[in-house]
């Protein structure tokens, strides 16, 4: 089954594109539909689309910027459906959260798989890194899991951060 592909982030205007002038292909492998409908989430076009636009942005999104981001891609997603779309997908394993100190809470899209995350503080750019390093320094330790996400600054946040000390 095919559906439109992903909005893009048009980076040199920092503007979305909408879902809309997408040509039809496919853009996520179909467990993550398969995940959601496991958790009891029906998977409508506006969610497929949603799902998409979260995967594509790269970032990671409070579930009201996530709205505001959907809105200004040309998709009309109510509050709760943001809402139920991020529980589904942190249910099902697809999405992170990452709890703030002003009592809000960002979340990362996960696409299936093992991977660490490099997320920019700045801009909140989120990279994925698939290539695990991670080596446990006591072999008499049995590692059953582990999670490594890295915050910082992103390559072009340092550019101008030092453009803007001069």
């Amino acid at each position: 089954m095919s559906s439109p592909a992903l909005p893009r982030t048009d980076r040199s205007a920092g503007r979305i594109r909408s879902a809309r002038t997408m040509p039809a292909t496919a853009t996520l492998p179909d467990t993550v539909w398969v995940r959601l409908r496991d958790v009891g989430l029906r998977v409508t076009p506006l969610r497929r689309r949603l799902v998409r636009l979260f995967a594509s942005t790269r970032r990671w999104y409070t579930p009201q910027e996530l709205q505001a981001t959907a809105l200004r891609a040309g998709l009309h997603p109510g509050r709760a459906t943001v809402y139920r779309l991020i529980a589904a997908l942190t249910e099902a394993g697809l999405c992170r959260s990452f709890p703030q100190s002003n009592r809000t809470t960002r979340y990362v899209f996960c696409a299936p798989g093992h991977h660490h995350h490099l997320i920019c503080l700045d801009c909140g750019t989120v990279d994925s890194l698939a290539d695990c390093q991670v080596t446990v320094p006591d072999r008499r330790f049995a590692v059953l899991e582990h999670v490594v996400d890295f915050f910082g600054r992103c390559a072009r946040c340092q550019r101008r951060k030092i453009a803007g000390a001069r």
